[in-house]
């Protein structure tokens, strides 16, 4: 059964509940959320407000980038790769590359920007990944360090940078093996650039992400939006380890050292280990993050009162709790508040996506008190990447099933909500990773949407390294590209009923119940 947020019709009012945001003493603070307050009075007619005017909020004390040049919305995996070699192929000055990871059977790509390094002497590469994920070996002895070694011994502008979270220290860092510490925190913000030109994804770098495994993916060609996004990765990468020769002082890579045998990691002299020494690592860390956010949000601030509804305007955010940075939380936040006063005047409808039903406490909450009407797409059992594991694995989307039953009954019961459905994504032979949001406002298309890393769950706000962007389209081919690429999504998808989910809980073994804690938080 497929479905159209055109058609679907939604019946049912909210029960406005206040939101209490738990308590952390952190040590860079995004500005706090505002309620919008409408000047224009008596308005009845749909067309009062526009999304400039509504979200304006959400461009104060935050970097804007106005978008002079057209958006590409690729919507095919393979389109995805396609940009990623051919960006590989065209650039002349950098190419910047921030993924969990990179397949470790990615040799073209490898090779693409080998011959790229080769032909371009001056070109400078960055690729940051995740230090645990980077160096996990698989199966046949390889990681994404063994992959890209090679490439480092050659080329001496290739800088590969692996970040490593300081929540995993002390006993744990030794105590927990390798694929099980990755639950501890992660870099998991995708953005691929080359020169001017920058893909923001939910997807990483491998090769189910090139073929079946569906996500979401922008292009902007916009020099100072890419130089953003390049400062962002440079800033990670001072604090990160660097893939480098083996030495006396570097550590060694993944299990005994068996990929990449004569490489190591270094970190530079004045980096506090974050295995070693979290606290001082963690401080460091939050002044280079803080320098880099207060001085981007100083270069590209925007004065709200020159915008315009023809412009198409981009807001990065970036999240790392464990960091002590909030922004794009307490932005979410912010959207929230903005779209639910204008659904209590005049309806809204949302869509938000997200690879796993395991959304954060905070974004259960919000939806649920909103006067909005939403859609909820996730991965069906099916196309859920552990649907083929071995082990106890292979009962993950039995509770992401369990949490869908959960969230909808109590949104039926206790809310009243008949206005909020599900939908999961179901095509044959592919597994599903993308995540965002759409907002229509009272629109027959999107007046916002936000893309990134983010899954909106309990990892993404507390543990892993996050960024997305919103973009508010300043013109109408571009809603409905965007809009096209939710139905696209959606042409995929079928809406599962309360009763559905209950008849698959009821297969689902009683001990997996006893996982609910850990998964919601670790996965």
């Amino acid at each position: 059964m497929s479905c159209s947020l055109t058609t679907r019709a939604f019946l049912g009012l909210p029960r406005l509940k206040a939101v209490v945001a738990p308590s952390h003493r952190l040590l860079y603070l995004a500005p706090k959320p505002r309620p919008f307050q409408s000047k224009a009075q008596g308005l009845t007619g749909p067309t009062a407000l526009s999304a400039h005017q509504v979200f304006s909020p959400l461009t104060k004390e935050r970097p804007v980038f106005r978008i002079n040049k057209p958006v590409a919305v690729i919507r095919e995996p393979s389109d995805f790769y396609s940009e990623i070699l051919q960006g590989i192929e065209r650039a002349r000055r950098r190419v910047v590359l921030s993924s969990l990871y990179i397949g470790s059977e990615e040799t073209e790509l490898v090779d693409y920007l080998d011959r790229a390094l080769n032909k371009n002497p001056d070109l400078e590469v960055l690729i940051l990944l995740d230090c645990l994920r980077g160096t996990r070996i698989d199966g046949a002895g390889k990681s994404s360090t063994s992959l890209l070694a090679p490439l480092v011994k050659r080329h001496a502008n290739v800088r590969v940078a692996l970040y490593h979270t300081p929540a995993l220290s002390g006993l744990n860092k030794t105590a927990w093996p390798q694929r099980y510490n990755e639950t501890f925190g992660l870099q998991h913000i995708k953005a691929y650039l080359f020169d001017d030109d920058v893909v923001i994804s939910g997807a990483n770098l491998s090769r189910d992400y090139f073929t079946n495994r569906q996500d979401r993916y922008m292009r902007f060609g916009d020099k100072p939006l890419a130089d953003y996004f390049a400062g962002l990765v440079h800033a990670i990468s001072r604090f990160s380890f660097r893939l480098v020769s083996k030495n006396a002082s570097t550590h060694p890579l993944g299990a005994e050292g068996v990929a990449a045998s004569d490489m190591g990691l270094r970190l530079s002299d004045d980096t506090p280990d974050p295995a070693r020494n979290p606290s001082d690592f963690i401080r460091d860390a939050n002044a280079t993050m803080a320098e880099f956010l207060e001085g981007a949000q100083v270069r590209h601030a925007v004065d709200p009162a020159t915008l315009s509804e023809h412009d198409t305007l981009v807001i990065p955010t970036v999240q790392m709790r464990q960091l002590g940075i909030t922004q794009d939380e307490a932005h979410l936040s912010e959207f929230f508040s903005l779209s639910d006063s204008f659904a209590r005047r005049y309806g809204c409808r949302n869509m938000m996506a997200s690879a796993y039903f395991n959304f954060s406490p905070i974004c259960k909450r919000l939806v649920l008190d909103s006067a909005s009407r939403w859609d909820l797409l996730v991965a069906s059992p099916e196309a859920n990447g552990f649907y083929t594991a071995a082990g106890v694995s292979k009962y993950i989307p039995d509770m992401y099933s369990i949490f869908e039953h959960d969230f909808l009954r109590y949104a039926r019961k206790q809310y009243g909500r008949q206005d909020i459905a599900i939908e999961e994504y179901a095509r044959p032979g592919w597994t599903y990773h993308g995540k965002g949001v759409w907002c229509y406002l009272d629109s027959n298309l999107p007046q916002v949407t936000m893309i990134g890393s983010s899954n909106y769950g309990y990892r993404s706000i507390y543990c892993d390294l996050e960024a997305q962007v919103t973009l508010i389209p300043g013109n109408k081919d571009l809603q409905n590209d965007i809009h096209q690429e939710a139905l696209y999504l959606l042409s995929h998808s079928k809406m599962v009923t309360e009763t559905e989910l209950k008849g698959r809980t009821r297969s689902a073994p009683l001990w997996l119940y006893a996982l609910k804690p850990f998964i919601s938080k670790k996965m």
